[in-house]
């Protein structure tokens, strides 16, 4: 199967997921002690974009392929997607679009 969003939604398969972390003491932390940890996502599909109030098109600002910054408290849906585990978002909860250094 394949997702198609719709409007400014994007589909995006998370690069460095959110774990438990073992302290060299043995401590457990939660995913939740660092609070204002950056995520890494790869954008597998883009829709389009909104239509303004006067009707011009807002097209999307992400490609497919791009790799992405979003906050861990973003508005997010997930989903399963031929077994993978990917997100659903608009692209307004992307922060930053990572390009390699040439």
């Amino acid at each position: 199967m394949k997702l198609k969003p719709v409007n400014d939604k994007i589909v995006v398969r998370e690069i460095n997921k959110e774990e438990e972390h073992i302290t060299d003491s043995g401590l457990i932390l939660p995913d939740t002690a660092n609070q204002g940890k950056l995520l890494e996502g790869e954008v597998v599909a883009a829709g389009h974009g909104m239509y303004s109030a006067n009707g011009t098109l807002i097209p999307v600002v992400v490609e497919v392929g791009d790799t992405i910054l979003y906050n861990k408290h973003a508005q997010v849906q997930e989903y399963k997607l031929n077994g993978e585990d990917v997100i659903i978002m608009s692209q307004n909860e992307v922060l930053s679009v990572l390009y390699k250094d040439d």
